[in-house]
């Protein structure tokens, strides 16, 4: 049995290899544990780490912070392919006041660390605040910036992952702690709130509208279609044309004749304007049950755009109306819908709805690809250029006046941001940045879980004795500050300024402290897509600022 003893006390690769897996699984099964609905989830990882790591497991120094640091860089690039697509439509969408109190939280959260740094004594363990700062708001891509700044000033790092963690449980129960307040102090029903969103958003969401015009303004007899005022700079699209009882796909060039039915699809007021310029509405829009000749039925049908060759190309480019008859009525990209404009450049996964015949339709798809497999195929090279790119942009020094030292975005910033320009892009030349969200997920959590239980194993050697003979309860007790203070300060602006929904609110809340057990306990008090609206819309923004506020912060007071 000597050799079973020396596989986890001497150290070897395999050893290595045994105490890495062994806190991550173990972790993974505690992070499982639900009280009250509410788990750890990856969290789990640190706190079995700081356990095994007290009782004695180790790993080579180097080997731990490579570990360590690879599993972050894997998941804040993940972060960033995940939410890039998204980043700006959701600011757009959803307004700017949501990313305002997000914005405000984060920035409270500093102020009342600099408060903590000049009116206690935490000045003297300037590693131990930050971590605090982190896992007040249970922000690991924050604390691995942190870490980057002080392992190049030579200090201890063990010491940011002992505050990250006497803070983590108050940051978890304290957001929840938040809302809860909310309701009780405010009154807030939560159903209500949902059909008040739920009212809200279809008083004040534009949709696609679509319908069916009879041609009779006498100025368009004789025109062709592309050359209808408006009609190509609204966006609106003709994607259906009934002449006698014939109906048929027409495109740019197709002439229009007096008694024309042209179905359209736009956004309201664009579709208002055709309306006046065409002609009047129909009662009944042209479908493929106005004809009797089946082969010849005008079809609807969604399609995966999957094939490389036409990625980057305009829907007027690839001139489906010409070549196949059929029409791109509306485009779905990231959750999003927009009408088929022909300057629409077309990027992987993209979901066409097309309008035409069977045998177009047939034809369409199979030359954009319109393969579910193509999904589940992940891109290898793309992703390890996007990460060695990151690592480069995260490794650049920019001077900032007034600033002791240069900035570096680091290992967390660096690849987050350019995987947030890369997944918007989706492709350059032959390379395709778009991962589906099975190998995004995958990587995710294996890279949290790798960075987590390294910092556990790294923190478990000192945190017992920190917290049991040392200033572990008084730093928990700080760190709830850090915690409640700008989070009860948005929420009661977010309410009665701002009249935020309950729901949104609390969307907001998890979302500014990047928490998805705060998440999973918002979106139990209520059935409504409220929650996660507001999570991620907040989530993108709130993630770059809490890992370069982070960083900045931690130059500062390490250089004062």
């Amino acid at each position: 049995m000597n050799w079973l003893i020396d596989l986890f006390t001497k150290l070897s690769v395999a050893q290595q290899i045994i105490a890495i897996t062994l806190t991550a699984a173990l972790g993974l099964m505690f992070g499982k544990v639900k009280i009250k609905g509410i788990s750890l989830g990856g969290a789990g990882a640190l706190f079995v780490g700081i356990v095994l790591g007290h009782i004695g497991l180790r790993i080579d120094s180097n080997v731990l912070h490579f570990i360590q640091e690879f599993g972050l860089i894997l998941f804040v690039y993940t972060i960033g392919m995940q939410v890039g697509p998204g980043f700006m439509d959701s600011i757009r969408r959803h307004g700017l006041v949501l990313n305002v109190l997000s914005t405000s939280i984060v920035f409270l959260g500093v102020v009342v660390t600099l408060c903590l740094y000049f009116f206690t004594d935490m000045h003297n363990n300037v590693p131990v605040l930050i971590g605090m700062l982190c896992g007040a708001v249970t922000n690991t891509p924050s604390l691995g910036a942190a870490n980057s700044v002080f392992a190049t000033a030579g200090m201890d790092t063990s010491l940011t992952g002992i505050g990250y963690a006497v803070a983590y449980p108050f940051g978890v129960i304290g957001i929840i702690f938040v809302m809860l307040l909310v309701r009780i102090i405010f009154r807030q029903n939560p159903d209500k709130a949902a059909k008040d969103y739920a009212a809200d958003i279809a008083e004040n969401t534009k949709k696609i509208e679509s319908c069916s015009l009879t041609l009779d303004n006498q100025n368009l007899f004789g025109t062709m279609l592309k050359d209808i005022p408006d009609l190509i700079s609204s966006g609106v699209v003709v994607t259906r044309l009934m002449r006698g009882n014939d109906i048929f796909t027409p495109n740019g060039k197709t002439v229009i004749q007096e008694g024309d039915k042209l179905h359209i699809v736009g956004m309201p007021e664009a579709v208002a304007i055709m309306e006046k310029i065409i002609g009047k509405r129909l009662e009944k829009p042209i479908t493929k049950e106005n004809t009797t000749d089946s082969d010849r039925a005008i079809l609807v049908k969604t399609v995966l755009v999957t094939n490389k060759k036409v990625l980057g190309k305009t829907i007027g480019a690839l001139a489906l109306a010409e070549r196949y008859n059929v029409n791109v009525s509306r485009v779905v990209r990231s959750g999003f819908k927009f009408t088929g404009r022909l300057d629409i450049r077309i990027k992987f996964a993209d979901k066409l709805r097309l309008v035409g015949t069977a045998e177009g339709i047939e034809a369409a798809a199979k030359e954009l690809g319109n393969s579910l497999t193509a999904l589940d195929h992940p891109e290898i090279l793309p992703a390890f250029l996007g990460i060695f790119l990151g690592v480069i942009a995260g490794s650049i020094p920019i001077a900032i006046p007034g600033m002791p030292t240069p900035l570096k975005l680091g290992l967390a910033g660096g690849p987050l941001i350019i995987a947030i320009l890369l997944s918007r892009k989706r492709k350059i030349g032959p390379l395709n940045f778009f991962m589906a969200n099975s190998a995004n997920l995958m990587l995710r959590e294996f890279g949290l879980t790798l960075f987590l239980s390294c910092v556990g194993l790294n923190a478990g050697i000192k945190f017992f004795d920190v917290l049991l003979n040392g200033d572990g309860i008084y730093y928990m007790g700080l760190a709830a500050f850090i915690t409640f203070i700008p989070l009860a300060i948005v929420a009661t602006i977010g309410h009665l300024i701002f009249k935020v929904n309950f729901l949104s609110l609390c969307g907001v809340l998890a979302g500014a402290t990047t928490d998805p057990p705060a998440l999973a306990f918002a979106n139990s008090q209520a059935d409504s897509e409220a929650v996660n609206i507001g999570y991620v819309s907040v989530y993108p923004l709130t993630m770059l600022l809490r890992i370069l506020s982070a960083q900045i912060l931690a130059i500062l007071l390490v250089s004062a």
